[in-house]
Formats: structure tokens, sequence, C-alpha cells
């Protein structure tokens, strides 16, 4: 897998004071468990962001429609490769994330799809039920385990708004 520093994330988290608490975010896996996602609070920023992101059509729910989206984004990055000759900029541009009470098969399934399609595609947990995060976001009675943010400014919300979780909204990175 490759190292978050030299991954390039979306443009709005480049240029944002939070792009070193993102990295820091990613980066080292825990303590030994390498393959272990990085968790986040369900907290108000990122259930705005999440909120927004399925409001304009940029989320998707379910391991199978993620893995689908993935497989036809990267058929189609590469069709445009073949036709034009030129390799597109490999940036992180899909997010996918879990809920607290996946199995320990489906977040193997994750990390494989995240390995897959490397460099564009990186993984949080969420420390929420899939039942919270599927009533806050699809109503009552649903269940969401897997969510896959489909767009870069759907991901750079959710990547900033987990870095400032970390560091605080008011505590950009040591970089500012």
């Amino acid at each position: 897998m490759m190292h978050i520093d030299r991954l390039s994330l979306p443009r709005a988290v480049e240029e944002s004071p939070h792009a070193d608490a993102v990295r820091a975010l990613f980066s080292p896996a825990q303590p030994g468990n390498p393959a272990a996602l990085p968790g986040i609070e369900l907290d108000a920023s990122v259930q705005t962001a999440l909120q927004r992101a399925l409001r304009t059509g940029r989320l998707s729910r379910g391991l199978e429609t993620a893995l689908e989206k993935l497989e036809n984004e990267k058929r189609g990055l590469e069709h445009l490769r073949r036709q034009t000759g030129e390799r597109q900029a490999a940036r992180v541009s899909r997010l996918i994330l879990v809920s607290s009470d996946a199995s320990e098969r489906l977040r193997g399934e994750i990390e494989r799809a995240i390995e897959r399609h490397a460099p564009r595609v990186l993984a949080l947990a969420l420390t929420a039920d899939s039942a919270r995060i599927g009533s806050l976001l699809f109503g009552a009675n649903a269940h969401a385990k897997v969510l896959l943010l489909d767009h870069k400014e759907a991901v750079a919300g959710m990547l900033i708004a987990a870095a400032q979780q970390r560091s605080g909204p008011g505590r950009p990175s040591a970089r500012s």
C-alpha cells in the first residue's frame, strides 16, 4: 500500500490549513495493526458532510454498490488512458466509510478495494453503528455499514471534518 505522504489529496485539502492533519490521520497505522482504518466520530461536522454528500448525489450506500462504482470508474480511466495515451493524475478522489459494527470479513473486503483502487481511494471507520448511520441518512430503521463518497468535493469536505476532530476547528495543523 502506498504511503500517505506520497499521495496527492484532493486539491481543496492540499490547499487547506488541514492538509498535514489529514495526512497524520492516515499515518502511521495503529501500532500492532497496520491494516486498521483510522477512526472518526460521527460528530456534527461529519454528519453535515455526509448529509451534504447525500443531498448532492455524491454518496452511495452498500459495499456492492461502492465496488461496482469503483470498478466502473477504473474501467473508464483505463479507457481514457488508452484513447489519449496519457495517464490521469493519481489523486485521492473517493472515500469509503465503514460503520463500527462492520464484520472483519467486510473490513477485509474494504482493505482489498483500497489496494485495488489505490491511489484514488482511502477509507475511514466511523465510531457509530450501522443503525445510527442509516437512520441519520436514510430514515428510521435503515442501516448503512458501508458508504462511498464518490466526488472529490465530498471527499475533501469529509477529510477536513475528520482532521478538525483531531486538531480542533480553530487549530488547523502544524503547517499553518
